[in-house]
């Protein structure tokens, strides 16, 4: 399979803009709390930002397109991203890993 690159350039720049908008995020919180405050409320912000990377990693990713159990979420065949994309549709985008990081 072919892989676009527009769509792929699409991917990068979207993904570095959810990935921006957390020091965003932690910039408005920090703007809304007293100044002794600050420092703990960014550094509450961005410590998501590795620990959300890992839990996606680990399981999120199964979750969200594994195939389903009782049909209402993924199951956990995929956990560690151990073989994605197996008998899952193909889309036109990118393929599983691409998408999956």
């Amino acid at each position: 399979m072919k892989t676009d690159p527009g769509d792929t350039a699409w991917l990068l720049v979207s993904s570095a803009l959810v990935l921006l908008m957390t020091p965003a995020l932690a910039l408005f919180y920090a703007g809304m709390v007293r100044k002794k405050n600050v420092l703990s409320t960014l550094m509450h912000s961005l410590v998501a930002i590795p620990i959300v990377t890992v839990q996606w990693t680990l399981y999120g990713y199964s979750l969200a397109f594994g195939p389903t159990k009782f049909g209402i979420i993924g199951g956990l065949d995929f956990v560690g991203l151990e073989q994605p994309g197996q008998g899952l549709p193909h889309g036109t985008v990118t393929d599983h890993y691409r998408s999956a990081l």
